[in-house]
């Protein structure tokens, strides 16, 4: 079964039928851009881009999203059912990834982001936005950050410094919402700083992936460090520390300065 589980088909068939409909999507987009200037929806101006992601890439993703987004409305589907979707995903991703099984478990990760991505868009296009809505989604999004963290510790668990790293990124990707939401109770907007979210999602999942694939066709005997992943994981812990200690100062200062 783990042998099943760890094949290079659950990683290289999707990753190329996806990578071609993500380059072919992209070249559109492109050139669509070049001849209509790129698009400016609102939720791409919220979230702003940074070196790591970049505004043109935010873009593409809500334009490739969005036929999803309208079938899900079509359909009538809740945006708490994809929030729960989201959870489950996650989930059993991160039972995945504790066990190895990096192939299926990253492509678990980017199914479960884009269930994660698409409630918000959902509920506003159907009327249903609200305030507990944000609250049940904020919520499943730390419990399902938090597990997919954990099933990394797990697999590091023998590896003391892998085993921080993914310990400290957990830390650092609380820290990034906490002070950002604990600076909305007192009216302060502290976005400032990298690795939000979306920004870790991604570069989970790609580094997953990715690893997953070199580890199939380029196999270690015994334990696989999968050196890519232990990057991103020290790029979050470093980064979303980072960042949730900017929010935190700046919280602080404009609470000082009323």
């Amino acid at each position: 079964m783990s042998r099943l589980l760890s094949s290079p088909a659950l990683a290289l068939a999707p990753l190329v039928a996806l990578t071609a409909i993500f380059l072919l999507g992209l070249a559109w987009f492109a050139a669509r851009a070049a001849w209509r200037g790129l698009p400016r929806t609102p939720r791409v101006e919220r979230l702003g881009g940074s070196p790591i992601l970049g505004r043109f890439f935010l873009e593409y993703g809500v334009w490739m999203f969005r036929p999803l987004e309208r079938a899900a409305v079509r359909l009538e589907i809740h945006p708490d059912a994809l929030s729960w979707s989201s959870l489950a995903l996650h989930g059993v991703a991160a039972l995945l990834l504790a066990v190895g099984a990096f192939g299926l478990g990253g492509w678990l990760l980017a199914f479960g982001a884009a269930c994660d991505a698409l409630d918000g868009a959902v509920a506003r296009a159907r009327g249903l936005a609200s305030d507990a809505g944000e609250v049940l989604d904020a919520a499943v999004d730390r419990w399902a950050e938090m597990a997919v963290f954990f099933g990394y510790a797990w697999y590091y668990r023998e590896l003391w410094w892998g085993f921080l790293l993914a310990a400290a990124a957990c830390a650092g990707s609380v820290l990034v919402s906490y002070a950002r939401a604990k600076g909305e109770i007192y009216g302060i907007d502290a976005t400032m700083g990298l690795m939000q979210r979306h920004e870790r999602a991604a570069w989970l999942a790609i580094a997953t992936i990715f690893s997953a694939l070199w580890q199939a066709f380029r196999p270690s005997p015994g334990f696989s460090l999968h050196p890519l992943v232990l990057f991103a994981l020290a790029a979050i812990a470093g980064f979303a520390n980072w960042t949730g200690w900017q929010r935190t100062a700046f919280v602080r200062r404009e609470l000082r300065r009323r």
